[in-house]
């Protein structure tokens, strides 16, 4: 069941899907829900990354806050794997009862858009929107070594030497990837991508200028500079709050729009007043000055707003990520 004002999932579809993923176990779309509020047991909000993340960081701190405007207790468990694919499959088989959630980033839309095969698929089909959660700008960032001052330098240069720009990511199908894709397609000019196992690691080699650059979130850019990288320009559409001085890519290629989020999703068949009660309760803890404060000089900026916000967050995700699959082609592994 769902809002009149979020586009309904089809009930085969997702039929279907979690016949395959329950591999036989009764299927979400026949587990009655005797209740049309939340119950008094603990809410469970699942994290799809080990322990020590940005992500698990940002949900450990949100428990007390979140837990406070339930009047239940939160707790948080970590479930990493396939990039997102095994959190996001096992909340979609829970009981459709408010009482186990999972955090979403932009993995989620990108594995639907890249990897549509691979289950749990599309993630509109399985899960239900509660609210969004935070986000946080990418910064193109360049190596000190390296010649580019600022975004228009990083254009002429690319340009006049398609190829040679080694631009770091942390994963093949990740955001920090295909934003130098999208990047490259773009100015019509070739980028090359160097995949790494996380951000540390990349920004040791962009240290020592073994590579050039990354599209790295604003809280390690911020890190970075602070070693003596440059940041150059920022991927969503307005420029930063803490970097009023850097440009925005979109002031130079309209429309230029990327960014990290997290965003909380139920199972599917949830009922619409659990989730508007969860949705209330998520949007009164974000908005606690004491824990906003707690992460704004990382530049994590926390978003309360109706479920329908998140809704089209991931549509558009998932749209925009699929019109870049049918330009470039990644191997994902």
């Amino acid at each position: 069941m769902r809002d009149a004002t979020i586009s309904p999932y089809p009930a085969l579809g997702r039929r279907k899907l979690l016949a395959g993923l329950a591999g036989g176990v009764t299927m979400l779309g026949a587990c009655p829900v005797s209740s049309q509020s939340l119950g008094s047991r603990p809410v469970v909000v699942v994290v799809p990354f080990a322990p020590g993340g940005a992500v698990d960081i940002v949900a450990r701190a949100l428990a007390e806050p979140f837990s406070a405007a339930l009047g239940r207790t939160v707790v948080i468990e970590n479930r990493p794997g396939a990039s997102g694919a095994i959190a996001a499959a096992s909340v979609s088989r829970a009981e459709p009862d408010g009482h186990t959630l999972f955090i979403a980033t932009p993995g989620t839309s990108i594995t639907a858009a890249f990897q549509p095969q691979l289950l749990p698929g599309d993630p509109r089909q399985i899960l239900a929107p509660v609210g969004r959660l935070a986000t946080q700008t990418y910064v193109l960032t360049v190596s000190k070594s390296h010649s580019v001052k600022n975004f228009a330098e990083f254009v002429a240069w690319t340009k006049a030497h398609p190829g040679e720009f080694m631009l770091a990511n942390t994963g093949q199908l990740t955001a920090t990837r295909l934003a130098g894709e999208l990047l490259g397609l773009r100015l019509g000019t070739e980028i090359t991508p160097v995949p790494y196992r996380g951000s540390g690691p990349a920004a040791t080699d962009i240290a020592s200028g073994r590579v050039h650059g990354i599209f790295a979130q604003l809280s390690d850019a911020l890190a970075m500079q602070r070693q003596g990288a440059k940041l150059v320009a920022v991927s969503a559409k307005d420029r930063s709050r803490l970097l009023p001085d850097v440009p925005a890519i979109a002031e130079t290629l309209p429309g230029f729009d990327v960014f990290s989020w997290n965003g909380i999703f139920a199972p599917a068949a949830t009922p619409v007043p659990i989730l508007n009660e969860v949705n209330a309760a998520l949007n009164k803890a974000i908005s606690e000055e004491t824990f906003r404060a707690r992460f704004r000089a990382d530049g994590v900026e926390f978003v309360p707003g109706p479920r329908q916000a998140l809704a089209d967050i991931l549509d558009r995700e998932i749209k925009g990520w699929t019109d870049l699959s049918t330009k470039v082609r990644i191997d994902p592994q």
